[in-house]
């Protein structure tokens, strides 16, 4: 059977819907108790994100502090807080359309030309940036990535990096004692995961101790603890890797199939302008489609 992605394309970026995970879930939730502490559950994320054989994150370990966040957004928001008191907020053209809408309410900049990124900076010290890895619009690392990280780290840029997708990715290699202007990390298991996208299980991890919301709702262990342990059964049962392993041969099938271009991302390709253009996020002569209907089973 051929499917016409060009007419039923859906805009945004949803998990696969998985009998196999589905099933877990169902399972799992009969008998899950609340007793997941934050460090063990910290541990465990950390192990997880460094279990993999298709992509690599060094030096978490100097990121000490660890906190439980509803997904990623609670930590872009307490993030934006923080910095949006004296700095302008900036996140590259394509990137999570989540930080436009908090954008409307502080000074908050779209960077169209990221290799020229040092224009758009008005002085030392005087912004804030979120960037996602994989790239959100790109479905792989950003090509200017590590340029932006040292650009940032000259001009006194504290980043946020959002690695929301580390569990749909591959061929992403980050070192981040290379990058010393990443001061956050944030990850969630939404997108790699159905089931889960309404749990919100998701962690920040944070070089400085941060006096905010987050870490004192932690402090006082008041975190959602019921999704702290749905995530780490998930982690125990599904590696990194687990989306690709499953999904890499239908996936190339469905992108040779539909003439789209592989992203690194399982759930994104990326089409054109003739069959795609509403789904154009900024980024000239860029599509990203969101095609996990397409490799569900459920």
């Amino acid at each position: 059977m051929t499917i016409n992605i060009g007419m039923t394309a859906v805009r945004g970026a949803r998990p696969i819907r998985n009998k196999e995970v589905y099933d877990f879930h169902s399972n799992i939730v009969k008998d899950l108790t609340n007793n997941t502490s934050l460090e063990h559950y910290a541990d465990v994320w950390k192990e997880w994100l460094k279990f993999s054989n298709n992509k690599s994150i060094n030096g978490l370990n100097a990121f000490k502090n660890a906190d439980y966040t509803q997904g990623t957004s609670q930590t872009f928001d307490h993030f934006i807080l923080k910095h949006s008191k004296d700095r302008q907020i900036i996140v590259l053209e394509g990137d999570f359309q989540y930080h436009a809408c908090l954008g409307k309410h502080i000074d908050f900049k779209y960077i169209p030309y990221p290799h020229h990124l040092e224009e758009h900076l008005d002085g030392l010290g005087l912004h804030a940036l979120l960037i996602s890895a994989p790239f959100s619009d790109f479905g792989c690392i950003h090509p200017d990535f590590e340029h932006i990280m040292k650009v940032c780290d000259v001009h006194d840029v504290p980043v946020c990096l959002d690695l929301a997708y580390w569990g749909i990715a591959k061929n992403i290699h980050i070192d981040l004692d290379k990058f010393p202007a990443i001061k956050e990390v944030t990850c969630s298991l939404s997108k790699p995961f159905f089931t889960l996208e309404n749990h919100r299980v998701g962690i920040r991890f944070t070089k400085d101790y941060v006096d905010d919301g987050i870490s004192m709702l932690n402090e006082v262990e008041m975190q959602n603890k019921f999704s702290m342990a749905l995530g780490v059964e998930y982690m125990r049962h599904f590696s990194p890797d687990y989306n690709w392993k499953k999904y890499l041969q239908p996936y190339e099938k469905l992108c040779l199939d539909q003439d789209l271009v592989f992203s690194d991302s399982v759930i994104f390709a990326l089409g054109d302008a003739e069959r795609h253009d509403e789904f154009n996020r900024g980024i000239e002569g860029n599509f990203r489609v969101c095609i996990s209907q397409y490799l569900s089973d459920c």
